[in-house]
């Protein structure tokens, strides 16, 4: 008859973690469901269909019709570039900013309640990238320590996780260091467009990141009209003293390298 066997102590509590790893709860995914805006039922909606409001799927439902080209995530709340008219001859893309009005008294509505826990379970759960947006714009305007300790778990994952660009944006947006050291690092490589990163650029210039320099001159000249303006008024935040005008997008940038051989 064989002897029993026996295995040291800590392949048991190795075994025993495992098990309980095993029986913990995962987090369900949550698709968002399409709720019908109604100015005169917003105290009755509960703070989920609130929320799902901010949905891919209900922003097309509620957005208003008739009106121009409108994006499906939040504006960039600074308003105009560093409150500078672009410079002549310079074509932008213009966004309808009245199609989608309905979402600024949401957002208020959930602040006013304090759902910020609601927010980040849904932030959590959520299979749609668009109300992950819309969700971290609504945390970005209250900034309690709650958001921070979550979103900063994300700060450090792939490039191509939406969740990543949008916690690094709401700690860059404050000059946080570490998000800009990465959002530096990882420069125009996240899945966004270049209008959504010239809002990562403003960042850059307002919070006077000089790390960021060479990056922002080589977009100066980059196809978007919208990124490279940005880029060069970030430039101007940082060097104010700098004369440098916003024309050609090449004859601009190689103004600002020439200026920076002999100012860092």
């Amino acid at each position: 008859m064989l002897g029993a066997m026996t295995f040291p102590r800590v392949y048991w509590l190795g075994l025993f973690a495992a098990s309980l790893a095993f029986c913990q709860p995962s987090q369900k995914q949550r698709d968002p469901q399409e709720v019908v805006f109604g100015a005169k039922r917003l105290k009755q909606f509960s703070n989920v269909e609130l929320i799902d409001l901010l949905s891919q799927k209900s922003i097309e439902k509620n957005a208003q019709k008739g009106h121009g080209i409108y994006s499906l995530l939040p504006p960039d709340r600074r308003g105009n570039v560093s409150g500078r008219l672009p410079a002549e001859g310079a074509v932008q893309l213009k966004l309808d900013p009245n199609a989608l009005d309905f979402t600024d008294a949401v957002e208020q509505e959930l602040i006013a309640r304090s759902a910020h826990l609601d927010l980040i379970d849904i932030f959590e759960r959520t299979t749609d990238e668009f109300q992950q947006a819309w969700i971290v714009d609504v945390l970005a305007q209250t900034r309690l320590p709650a958001a921070d300790s979550v979103l900063r778990r994300y700060i450090h994952g792939a490039t191509d996780e939406p969740t990543t660009y949008l916690a690094l944006k709401y700690f860059g947006s404050v000059c946080d260091q570490e998000a800009l050291r990465i959002l530096n690092k990882h420069y125009f490589q996240y899945h966004t467009s270049s209008m959504e990163w010239a809002s990562i650029v403003r960042s850059f210039g307002e919070c006077k990141y000089k790390p960021a320099v060479p990056k922002l001159v080589e977009t100066v000249s980059a196809a978007s009209m919208n990124l490279g303006y940005a880029s060069h008024l970030s430039l101007l935040d940082m060097y104010p003293d700098a004369k440098i005008d916003f024309r050609d997008p090449m004859v601009t940038r190689k103004a600002w390298e020439k200026y920076l051989t002999h100012h860092r």
